[in-house]
């Protein structure tokens, strides 16, 4: 009770004084504004398969070719490294995975012992190149192989239907690239100058070029290849040292990515049916890694941050598990991210991606 006095008075006594402690009727100070939390990666699974590798092997490269198929390559070379010194030559062994890397057995290498290997695949085709030997073409999946020397059509059919050709030539072309594998011209041309890139969709062939200026020029097609028609692209300024065609794997989606280096966020626009036209990407970071086109007319792109969506003039950040891994889009709708040892599926399932850690190594 006595307490309860000696406050009461002093409180009296504040009021009455005047003093200099404040006034007591200002409100207090807004709290501090939380700082955004830090984005939580999505949950995945991890899949961490034994490799019938000896440990003295290196991880070289891993390749998927959808959610279940995929091949592992190692080397040895002769200073234990799993780079060739002058005058080396190094033993590769490669495996197999059917199930998404929850097992891996072996598949036979041609060719065990070369500079340097390389491989690539589809669901159709594993192609192995071994340096200086050539291409080996395995048609059921590492069992059997048929030696294709040195011929680049072996590996560069697995690369889409359509492409630009060739690296020697004079002049690049549109080609195509049919049942027997090797590269036709369309019987038409695209008018646009220094031929970067193409691309197809169900109903649209598309070229594009750079001009003197370093602003990309484009055409399409819609009668594969037969006629063409220049196309506008809109906003398009500054100078445009590399240019991508991508377009989602149900054909309907048509995006033409522009970079001016290699780190910078690009320039990006859509093919509306009448042209390319200029997608803003509100709230971007300023790097940029790599990008897949969605069927939901959404681009994936993956940044040295954290992926995002490129959405309606928009960027947003995403909660996928992947960082800075170059991203792929596979034939069934998965993603796949390779980084070394580390490798990400992103799978769909019913309308959401569920992600999968594969942990791929021999120590």
């Amino acid at each position: 009770m006595r307490g309860r006095i000696l406050v009461a008075a002093a409180a009296v006594l504040v009021l009455l004084g005047g003093c200099s402690i404040g006034d007591i009727r200002r409100k207090p100070p807004p709290r501090p504004t939380p700082s955004a939390p830090a984005a939580t990666a999505a949950t995945f699974e991890v899949r961490a398969g034994s490799v019938p590798v000896p440990p003295s092997y290196h991880l070289q490269q891993v390749e998927f070719v959808d959610q279940a198929l995929g091949y592992a390559l190692f080397a040895r070379c002769g200073s234990g490294s799993g780079a060739p010194g002058p005058g080396e030559v190094c033993s590769a062994a490669l495996v197999r995975t059917q199930d998404g890397g929850r097992t891996w057995n072996q598949a036979y290498n041609p060719r065990p012992e070369a500079k340097g290997f390389q491989i690539e695949a589809d669901r159709q085709r594993l192609v192995l190149y071994a340096d200086p030997d050539g291409y080996y073409v395995s048609r059921d999946s590492g069992r059997t192989y048929d030696y294709a020397a040195g011929d680049t059509n072996a590996v560069r059919v697995l690369r889409g239907e359509y492409q630009v050709c060739c690296d020697g030539d004079e002049q690049q072309r549109v080609v195509w690239f049919g049942p027997g594998g090797k590269p036709k011209p369309t019987r038409s041309q695209p008018d646009v100058p220094s031929l970067r890139a193409v691309g197809s969709a169900v109903h649209w062939l598309f070229a594009a070029g750079v001009d003197d200026n370093g602003r990309p020029v484009t055409a399409v097609s819609n009668d594969q290849g037969a006629t063409w028609r220049q196309v506008p692209v809109g906003g398009a300024s500054g100078r445009i040292a590399g240019l991508r065609i991508a377009v989602d794997r149900t054909g309907t989606y048509a995006w033409l990515i522009g970079q001016t280096d290699l780190i910078s966020w690009p320039s990006i626009w859509f093919f509306d049916g009448q042209g390319w036209r200029s997608m803003g990407a509100a709230g971007h970071p300023d790097r940029f890694t790599s990008a897949v086109p969605l069927p939901d007319a959404t681009l994936a792109v993956t940044t040295p941050e954290r992926p995002g969506l490129v959405s309606g003039g928009a960027f947003a950040w995403v909660d996928w598990p992947v960082r800075d891994c170059f991203l792929r889009g596979l034939t069934d709708g998965t993603l796949f991210c390779a980084a070394g040892p580390v490798n990400w599926l992103g799978v769909e399932s019913f309308g959401e991606r569920k992600w999968i850690r594969v942990l791929v190594g021999n120590e």
